[in-house]
Parts: C-alpha cells; structure tokens; sequence
C-alpha cells in the first residue's frame, strides 16, 4: 500500500513539474508574441505614419516655420521700404529747401577829407585839370554836366595827380556849360562826385 502511496505522489510530483514547465513555457511564448506583436505594430506605425496624424502635426509645424519665416521676410522688406521712403523724403526735403539769397556786400562810404579834391581853379577851355589826395587805382571818369563821358582813366599813385585833356575833349566840357562832373570810384567804396566849376 505504501508503495502505491508512493507512486502515486511520485506521479503528482512529476505531473505538477510538467505543467509548471508547460505554464513557463506558454508565459514565455506569450511575452515572445507579445514582444514581436508590439515591434510589428511598431513597424506597421512606422508604415502609417505618412497617412496618420503624425504627418499633420509635421506639416502643422512646418507651416507654422513657414508662416514665421514669410513674417519675418515681409516685416523686413516692410521696414527696409519705410527706411527709403523716409530717406527719399528727406533728401527730397533737403534737395526742395528753399534757399536765400545772399546779399551783395555793400560798399562803405570814403570819408570826406579823405576823397580828391581840386588843387587850382579849372579855366574854361584849359587843357590840364589839377587834383590832390587821390588814392592809388581809384577809377576816374569826367562827364559833362548832362553825364556823357568825356574821358576816363586809373590813377597810378597816391597823393597828387592831373587830368590832361585834348583840345576836343576841353570843348565838350566847356560847350554850353558852367561846370562838369568828376566821378570817383575807389575799389570797396561807393563812388563820389566832384564837380568842378568853369572860369573864364
């Protein structure tokens, strides 16, 4: 009997061993499944990925870098054509500016002790008119007394000088007059008259 016992438990024991290994074995096979249904569905994934919502997100993305990078294009073409409207105002500004006229600078006024004056009374018909304190090239003209020139020339040194005048020249100044007209002009001065009266 107790050998029969003892079969029996010894055939238990090697049952129950059997179907722990048989138990381990369908674990493993079903973690193996699961391991190469999970790479599978990994690479079906990466087979639908093209078509899926992984796609979009990428599209999304690059639109979005797109929209920014076309954002920053136009505010920088944008700023650039303000900077040259701005610089083209202002050139034009400064090309229009109205400008104004400068002013000649006005000659002063030779004081009068120090303008030429007549050194002898002038005869009528006389060939030789006598000055003093004229100024080195000063221009002189003589005019009869309606103002037609008569005759004109510089005066070459300070201090005394003479007009020497031709016998035509001496009948113009004298023809139907009492007097003529000396005009001054020193350069930077205004120029100054002298009349100069005719005796017999």
């Amino acid at each position: 009997m107790k050998k029969i016992f003892g079969y029996v438990l010894g055939l238990v024991a090697t049952l129950t061993f059997a179907g722990a290994i048989a138990t381990t074995a369908n674990a493993d096979g079903s973690s193996a499944d699961a391991a190469s249904g999970s790479s599978g569905s990994g690479a079906d994934s990466g087979l639908v990925v093209p078509r899926g919502g992984t796609d979009t997100g990428a599209g999304a993305d690059s639109g979005a870098a797109s929209s920014s990078v076309i954002d920053m294009t136009g505010s920088s073409s944008s700023s650039a054509m303000s900077s040259s409207e701005s610089a083209a105002n202002s050139s034009s500004a400064t090309t229009h500016k109205p400008q104004k006229p400068q002013k000649p600078a006005k000659d002063k006024v030779l004081a009068k002790s120090k303008r030429a004056k007549l050194r002898k009374h002038y005869r009528k018909y006389a060939r030789v008119v006598y000055l003093d304190k004229g100024r080195k090239d000063e221009r002189v003209s003589v005019l009869t007394k309606k103002g037609k020139l008569v005759k004109k020339f510089t005066v070459k040194k300070n201090g005394r000088f003479d007009i020497r005048l031709t016998k035509k020249e001496a009948k113009k100044l004298a023809k139907g007059a009492k007097s003529f007209t000396i005009r001054i002009k020193a350069k930077g001065y205004r120029a100054f008259d002298l009349t100069v009266k005719l005796y017999k």
